[in-house]
């Protein structure tokens, strides 16, 4: 695809849509100087630190109308995104620089995300040297339960 192709792709746009392709090369910007992966630009995924005394890791996502499904709801899809992506960073911030792969996720969704910011709160429940079991708790601005999630990583030599 060439500039020229994409500049008539973008002609018959409307604002919404104008708005919308507009986050999606500033998320892909973003990527060329940020460790963050594209979608997690995208989800504008924030790492807050370890809550010491909840004994939880805390990370952070915006919900947007481009996250949303047809029925103006947070896609499940992206629930567990943000909730694997926040596991994935409570393994590498626990031991810096660690490196683990998702063995198994299981979320259970309770309620919809319906706009603002979510938080997960990410619970280390077994660190071996090669399997990390973790919890999290995942809810709205209102401190209403989202979704919750169990999952099994494998840790990387």
């Amino acid at each position: 695809m060439t500039l020229e192709t994409l500049y008539q792709e973008l002609q018959d746009l409307n604002p919404n849509e104008v708005r919308t392709i507009h986050k999606l090369v500033q998320a892909l910007k973003r990527t060329r100087v940020s460790p963050l992966a594209f979608v997690e630009e995208l989800m504008n995924f924030q790492a807050v630190g370890y809550d010491q005394e909840k004994g939880v890791y805390v990370h952070r996502m915006l919900i947007t109308d481009e996250l949303k499904n047809r029925y103006k709801i947070l896609h499940g899809g992206i629930t567990a995104t943000f909730i694997d992506t926040a596991m994935g960073s409570t393994i590498f911030h626990m031991d810096e620089g660690t490196k683990a792969v998702t063995l198994d996720l299981n979320v259970n969704f309770l309620a919809p995300g319906e706009s603002g910011w979510l938080t997960a709160e990410t619970a280390v429940i077994k660190k071996g040297k090669t399997i990390i079991l973790l919890e999290t708790k995942v809810t709205d601005e209102r401190k209403k339960l989202i979704a919750t999630a169990s999952s099994t990583f494998f840790r990387l030599q």
